[in-house]
């Protein structure tokens, strides 16, 4: 995918899910609200460079690749007077590198559409099932099925009140049978208010039941925020 396309792309999943979650109206916030109505980006300020480790460590390297690890950078380049940002993203290196992103108006931090949209692709490859199928459901399992317990998080040798939210979106899922074995995949995200982006730590597993089915971890990490000079 060129990179004009998945700016796109990204730009109409991110609508996509703002315009899709029900937000509640409760005051006590749930996983849904934490992950996407939160505003992320509220804390960094114009200049900053956050920079995410992707992790991608497969059992099986001839059905799902070579295990690998990037880079993931965020700048932001302006800060409105409404509080959203303009951003640049720049995904990999060398090889894996696609071209820089510049996109307007965020307050939500798009590595966690990078993040949901690996993990739906990811389970497509595994299954062979369908990415608009894994999407709806994964989307529906953070509404009705994530948990969410206080945790504490450390960053840049500080100790930060994190919330860690886990789902399994596919247990007693209608399509079980499909499934190859994978329905207890498992994703996890671990939000930090203090944290620059506040997404500190996003990992998702894949295990199958079956025997010999290979098995997936991929993880997303917050390494560092600093001031571009």
């Amino acid at each position: 995918m060129s990179g004009k396309a998945f700016a796109v792309l990204l730009c109409q999943v991110m609508a996509l899910v703002l315009a899709t979650a029900p937000w509640p109206t409760q005051a006590q916030e749930t996983p849904v609200d934490i992950l996407f109505a939160r505003p992320h980006l509220s804390g960094v300020s114009s200049g900053t460079e956050l920079t995410y480790r992707l992790e991608r460590l497969p059992s099986d390297t001839k059905r799902l690749g070579e295990p690998f690890g990037d880079d993931i950078k965020l700048v932001v380049r302006s800060v409105a007077a409404s509080g959203s940002r303009d951003i640049d993203l720049r995904m990999y290196t060398g090889e894996r590198a696609r071209d820089l992103l510049s996109i307007p108006d965020l307050t939500g931090n798009p590595v966690l559409v990078i993040f949901l949209d690996r993990a739906v692709s990811n389970m497509a490859q595994l299954t062979g099932g369908t990415t608009p199928y894994f999407k709806d459901r994964l989307r529906a399992g953070l509404r009705d099925k994530a948990t969410s317990e206080a945790t504490k998080a450390e960053f840049e040798g500080k100790m930060l009140d994190a919330t860690r939210i886990v789902v399994r979106p596919f247990v007693d899922d209608t399509n079980l049978g499909r499934m190859l074995g994978y329905e207890g995949s498992q994703f996890e995200f671990l939000v930090a208010e203090a944290a620059p982006g506040m997404l500190l730590d996003m990992t998702s597993r894949f295990v199958s039941t079956l025997p010999d089915a290979p098995k997936l971890e991929e993880r997303i990490v917050l390494k560092s925020a600093s001031a571009r000079p």
